[in-house]
């Protein structure tokens, strides 16, 4: 998934991204929007920030946001001048608190060259669409919640943040929910057994899947099934 990359180095530096390596001329701050992580000496540091974490921040300073900016080279690292105390306050800061960390950073950014990184961060907010397709897309695979998390690139804890923010609602309920109505279309829809719609509604265990329909609707996946019109055979060819 495409990330913010707050890059920062102690002294001249070469950043390597995709096969291509661009020089660092003493302590800098660097900025880059991307998929593949920079790669640094063993005395500079590259800070992956994810879309959705970036909406957050994103949404407290839009109105700040100039524009122009467009046709920046976004994936190149972009060197901001910054002086050795704005350094040492954003590497504090990154190992104390990232929030803090991400808002100081992107503040004095866009002070000092605001068309560039407003360019950078619309086109990463605008990247959280990706985010979000791609839970949608995967919601009917039998992962845990840690595992889109994975994907994202984001610590557990963040990524349940991030989503309730978001969304208003956890992600495990999110996913449930989404799971449980499509089993119920399945079951008003085809004559699968219960069992199959339970599998390609994304539940590993068939007696988890039956507990958390019956809380859910009030009613068996049998129930429902009873209660359910004839379904033509026409239309459980279809699935």
């Amino acid at each position: 998934m495409t990330c913010l990359h707050i890059i920062l180095t102690t002294e001249d530096d070469m950043v390597r991204v995709a096969g291509q390596s661009y020089p660092v001329l003493g302590p800098s701050l660097l900025l880059m929007a991307g998929t593949a992580t920079p790669q640094l000496s063993a005395t500079g540091r590259a800070y992956p920030v994810s879309a959705m974490e970036l909406q957050l921040v994103y949404r407290d300073m839009q109105q700040l946001l100039p524009a122009g900016g467009r046709g920046a080279m976004l994936d190149i690292p972009r060197n901001i001048p910054a002086e050795d105390g704005v350094l040492r306050a954003a590497g504090q800061l990154a190992e104390a608190d990232r929030c803090a960390m991400l808002r100081f950073v992107l503040s004095y950014c866009l002070a000092v060259d605001g068309e560039y990184c407003a360019a950078l961060l619309r086109y990463l907010v605008a990247a959280d669409l990706d985010l979000f397709d791609f839970i949608h897309r995967h919601r009917l695979q039998p992962w845990p919640v840690a595992r889109y998390a994975d994907a994202l690139g984001l610590p557990l804890r963040k990524f349940n943040q991030l989503f309730k923010e978001k969304y208003g609602v956890s992600a495990k309920h999110w996913l449930l929910a989404q799971r449980l109505e499509y089993a119920r279309g399945l079951l008003e829809t085809t004559t699968k057994k219960v069992i199959d719609v339970a599998l390609e509604s994304g539940f590993g265990n068939p007696a988890h899947f039956s507990d958390s329909f019956r809380r859910h609707f009030r009613m068996s996946p049998s129930d429902v099934r009873r209660e359910a019109p004839t379904v033509p055979l026409a239309a459980s060819l279809l699935f």
